[in-house]
């Protein structure tokens, strides 16, 4: 997974000049077969676009869009470890290195407090401007579910001054490309991290590759012509290489994110929590009991009271039982801390899976942290004569580790210690020769 800006998300390539001006069909016939993209852009249609620079330098790494009020939107990866006083934007600036658009300071920085640099989730940053710009002029935000605004298949553009192929050399202006949105299901079939794209970022491109966003172009915006208006849809984040054969370029959902940059913009300081999101624990043996403590932290300024907490099961993993909770409806100051501790066993051998879920009165958000461990047999002979191939049917009885159950009717792969109350299967003793 590369980000774009360092052959991670793409800037890339673009269609026709007049490409936001075309609709859908038009655009299909306009696409030139060139590699990563199409061709320059018709300026007129991205004076919200802004690059962004180091303040020592004049080639942007990073692109991004103005949305008013004096705020610059692009990906939390660009801004995620550089200081806001050697931050600059230039504002409706298309010429690589050159001296357009308004160049001005950044004064604050805003990253998304649930970004994860592994999965590249939530990859969203606001920059606060010292002024506001005198050139260009700002773009609408998408404001409901993409959906609203496009189906799968319907062509988005994406505009920006990174690399026009994978590897290769940066515009001197700036170059758009029109990609076709793609499907969630579609997108995850792609494997490694595209399997997570969908709850707030998605994928648009080719199956065959060959048009698509660049290094380079990370942060910048693509866009949909939406009843004469361009709509911002998402924000350049990732990518495998460029323009690869079903390896997408991936977007944040801006419309999934909207609620994060209102809070932004409308003053509200967001809050910033940390927690472990994903776990593994260490293998145990069946009948051991497993104990866990999650630990979440007010990582931000402003506090923050828990709304709700709550804990589920899955795989093999026994109900967990709440043995700590400092958590449930307190307040966390900044830099604060509170722990729930959990206690859980597994029914059989498998994967065992805990989740904590929990929402905060101060944000939309559910957070949900996650655990898993293998259980395992320490004795194989106590498996049983159970077999998940054969047929049963009552009053067949199997052996099933350690526990002795008899069938109530019809039954074929059934797991015995997963039947519950109203189950196909009864148990009905336990298996005197499994030590377990």
């Amino acid at each position: 997974m590369n980000k774009r800006n360092s052959l991670f998300k793409k800037v890339s390539p673009l269609i026709t000049s007049s490409a936001l001006l075309l609709s859908a069909t038009s655009l299909a016939s306009e696409i030139t077969p060139n590699i990563v993209g199409g061709q320059p852009a018709d300026t007129s249609q991205w004076q919200f676009y802004t690059q962004i620079l180091n303040s020592n330098g004049s080639t942007a790494f990073c692109g991004g869009s103005y949305i008013g009020d004096g705020y610059v939107l692009t990906a939390a990866h660009c801004v995620k470890n550089k200081a806001t006083r050697f931050l600059h934007v230039k504002v409706a600036g298309f010429v690589l290195g050159g001296n357009d658009g308004d160049r001005i300071q950044v004064a604050e920085k805003f990253v998304h407090p649930q970004y994860n640099s592994n999965t590249l989730n939530n990859d969203v940053a606001l920059l606060k401007l010292e002024r506001t710009p005198t050139a260009g002029r700002q773009v609408i935000l998408a404001q409901t579910d993409i959906n609203h605004y496009a189906r799968n298949g319907d062509l988005l553009t994406v505009a920006g001054l990174g690399r026009l192929s994978e590897g290769g050399s940066r515009p001197s202006n700036l170059h758009e490309v029109s990609v076709p949105l793609v499907s969630d299901q579609a997108c995850n079939q792609s494997g490694g991290n595209y399997a997570n794209v969908g709850s707030v970022a998605f994928c648009a491109g080719y199956t065959q590759g060959q048009q698509d966003s660049c290094s380079g172009d990370s942060g910048g915006p693509i866009v949909i012509n939406s009843g004469g208006q361009i709509v911002q849809l998402g924000i350049v984040s990732w990518g495998i290489g460029c323009a690869r054969p079903a390896k997408y370029g991936v977007y944040s959902d801006v419309a999934a994110l909207g609620n994060w940059i209102d809070s932004v913009k409308g003053g509200a300081q967001p809050v910033s929590v940390a927690y472990q999101q994903s776990q593994t624990l260490p293998n145990f043996t069946l009948g051991e009991q497993v104990s866990h403590t999650y630990a979440i932290k007010n990582t931000g300024t402003s506090a923050f009271t828990f709304k709700s907490i709550n804990l589920t099961n899955s795989g093999v993993a026994s109900t967990p039982v709440t043995a700590v909770d400092s958590c449930s409806a307190s307040t966390l100051q900044a830099n604060q801390s509170c722990q729930v501790g959990v206690e859980f066993t597994a029914t059989a051998p498998g994967t065992a899976n805990i989740a904590l879920n929990f929402k905060l009165d101060e944000s939309p958000n559910t957070y949900v942290a996650k655990i898993s461990a293998v259980a395992t047999s320490s004795d194989s002979s106590c498996k049983g004569t159970w077999n998940a191939s054969a047929v049963y049917d009552k009053p067949d009885q199997v052996t099933y580790y350690g526990k002795v159950y008899k069938a109530l009717w019809w039954t074929q792969g059934d797991v015995p210690s997963e039947s519950g109350t109203w189950g196909v299967w009864q148990e009905i003793g336990t298996d005197s020769s499994c030590k377990n």
